[in-house]
């Protein structure tokens, strides 16, 4: 058992594949995400989805995901 500690994904998820790949993540390691799976990259849906498959995954809110939430609480007013 391993615990594995990382941040700032922000939707490259094919970089966070190779990472995933390159430490070779078992089912009983555990890895933490530090918050910023959001932005800035082409696939954060695909990178949330991913995680949210992952059992062993455990993601702490970073400022980019508190932005996301906020716009979407602001969206679901105006709609």
């Amino acid at each position: 058992m391993v615990t594995y500690v990382i941040s700032d994904i922000h939707g490259q998820y094919n970089m966070f594949i190779e990472l995933l790949d390159k430490i070779d993540l078992k089912d009983t390691d555990t890895l933490y995400i530090l918050g910023d799976v959001l932005d800035r990259g082409p696939h954060p849906i695909k990178t949330i989805r991913k995680l949210m498959e992952m059992p062993n995954a455990i993601c702490l809110v970073g400022n980019h995901e508190f932005m996301a939430m906020k716009c979407l609480e602001f969206l679901m007013k105006e709609i």
